[in-house]
């Protein structure tokens, strides 16, 4: 036996034994680089701890008007949490750190249980939390991970149970589903896509048959039904959710009539930016799963990525591709203050830069190879999914759930850190897509090209998360500097956060012309990037940074005496 080819075997073997642990070591090695400090909100996240708030003071489930998500399970965690550590950001913060190892570690079982090889899983599961959003989301009290984390496991049984359809099996996936509905209802698009796959893959449908398919997700959403009636006629359904459940029919109708003569132009401008995502977030997977074997796939795979280049230097449409996002052409965001959003008078530096347009060239490349991978899943799937041996409907399930979870905000509207629910499903399709072993060619400096990607974008996640925790606490500083000086919420601007957390649930809830629109009253102190006409500096607090393009510095600014 060749000594070289055993060593690399051992060593192989060693990584797939250790793949969960060094998953795990990943997750924690971020939420220390970020280093994510401070008694504050961040983004949303100040709605969500309003409810652990309420269930503390009033014993029961109440979400703010600001909410669209369920929230349960996330509600009664931090309830949990806050009990025994007391009531603070920075509790529920080390929650969702908690929560995002696991998701890390859930992330890794679903490759896993998708087909996909130990040591390919981890690096597909380096991906997914390579994701831009990943960091500042696991870092925060927002939503994402905590429906991620009964998702992951619900997807993963049910995956298994189209070949084993188990009771048991089936039990554990219909209840992770209902609980995951429960914190965020997007979740319920796993059981529906169950219900297709299943049906498509067992023909003749006999009563058996449609029993297992449709009984999952009626029960999914009896539990959905059933709560929304406690809110309904308990604590009240938010604004956001009434408002949110009610958009899509709409959207369809507005896309018949071409409302306002661009509706149409938009959905398809949105959809063509879901994808861009996803090509950017997928392309180290799938240059570490290579390129096609034949050769005339590979030249034309080549044209459509150099023309998709050429596009976008044409257009200038480098990413990223959402206004005041998390993902910011200046770092992570959104960088919500007087100067920064919606004004965008700050000096923040949006140019495409470098970064920006190898991370263009790097979507192309996604793009292309995502949609050979569903050419070809698409083809699979109407050669037929229930022959014996083969597809038992994996590829309509997964296809089936991507389309079902993105279907409404392709002709809605989204934010960039939804499409992290999504992406592990994609990566699952592109890595069962291929009917054959990729092409030999190039194929180890490929997968060194993609593991350099993957450690670079690791690490610029993470610097330019840790970044957005130095100038949110610069913010926070200025926010007291200014209470110091007599400010109240009612008085001082500090941002969506501050003034979201303190003035939101004031009844009634006002927007004054010329003031920015988180519910400012009288904004004397207003706390920016810059000095802002009609205002002087009263104090400067300078941001530790990292990244050249975050903001210098945090100002107080007071309103001048006319």
């Amino acid at each position: 036996m060749n000594r070289g080819a055993g060593l690399r075997d051992e060593r192989e073997s060693l990584l797939d034994r250790y793949a969960p642990l060094l998953v795990v070591a990943c997750a924690l090695a971020l939420v220390v680089a970020v280093d994510p400090r401070g008694e504050f909100p961040i983004n949303d996240d100040w709605a969500y701890a309003h409810s652990v708030r309420w269930l503390l003071d009033e014993h029961r489930i109440r979400l703010s008007d600001w909410i669209a998500m369920n929230l349960l399970p996330q509600t009664l965690a931090g309830g949990v949490v806050a009990w025994f550590a007391g009531y603070s950001f920075s509790a529920l913060r080390h929650l969702t750190q908690a929560v995002s190892v696991g998701v890390a570690w859930l992330t890794f079982g679903w490759f896993v249980t998708a087909g996909v090889r130990r040591r390919d899983a981890l690096i597909a599961t380096l991906v997914v939390m390579a994701m831009p959003c990943w960091p500042v989301l696991s870092n925060s009290y927002m939503t994402d991970l905590y429906g991620m984390l009964f998702a992951l496991p619900a997807a993963a049984l049910f995956f298994r149970a189209l070949r084993d359809p188990a009771l048991s099996v089936l039990a554990a996936a219909t209840a992770l589903t209902a609980i995951g509905m429960l914190q965020r209802q997007v979740v319920v698009v796993i059981p529906a896509a169950f219900f297709i796959a299943w049906l498509a893959a067992n023909r003749p449908w006999r009563r058996r048959t449609l029993a297992i398919g449709i009984a999952p997700l009626a029960a999914v959403l009896a539990v959905e039904f059933a709560y929304q009636a406690y809110l309904a006629h308990g604590p009240g359904v938010p604004q956001a959710q009434e408002y949110l459940h009610g958009r899509v029919l709409p959207a369809l109708q507005k896309i018949a009539d071409n409302e306002g003569g661009y509706y149409r132009g938009w959905v398809v401008t949105n959809f063509l930016s879901i994808v861009a995502y996803l090509g950017l977030f997928a392309a180290p997977w799938l240059l570490w799963l290579g390129l096609p074997r034949r050769p005339r796939e590979r030249w034309i795979l080549l044209a459509a990525v150099a023309l998709l280049v050429a596009v976008t230097v044409a257009t200038g449409l480098w990413p990223p591709y959402r206004d005041h996002n998390v993902i910011d052409a200046a770092g992570i965001g959104p960088f919500v203050l007087y100067d920064g959003q919606p004004t965008g008078i700050a000096p923040l530096d949006r140019s495409p830069g470098l970064i920006w347009r190898v991370a263009g060239v790097a979507v192309a490349f996604g793009i292309a190879m995502l949609c050979r991978a569903v050419f070809l899943s698409a083809r699979a799937i109407a050669g037929g999914v229930a022959r014996d041996g083969g597809d038992r409907g994996e590829r309509l399930f997964l296809l089936a759930l991507i389309a079902g979870y993105l279907g409404p905000f392709v002709i809605t509207d989204y934010i960039d850190r939804y499409l992290l629910f999504v992406l592990p499903f994609v990566l699952a399709l592109a890595a069962r897509a291929e009917p054959a072993p990729p092409s030999p060619v190039g194929q180890r400096a490929a997968q060194a090209a993609a593991l350099a990607w993957i450690a670079g974008v690791l690490a610029l996640g993470a610097m330019a998360t840790h970044d957005y925790f130095v100038w949110n606490r610069a913010r926070w500083d200025a926010i007291r500097a200014a209470e110091a000086m007599g400010g109240t919420p009612e008085t001082i601007d500090g941002g969506f956060e501050y003034n979201g957390y303190y003035r939101f649930e004031i009844r009634p809830q006002e927007q004054h012309r010329g003031k920015s629109w988180w519910w400012v009253n009288d904004d004397r102190y207003v706390v920016a990037f810059t000095v802002i006409p009609g205002y002087v500096e009263r104090a400067r607090f300078d941001v530790d940074r990292w990244l050249p393009r975050t903001p210098a510095s945090v100002r107080l600014l007071e309103r001048a005496p006319p």
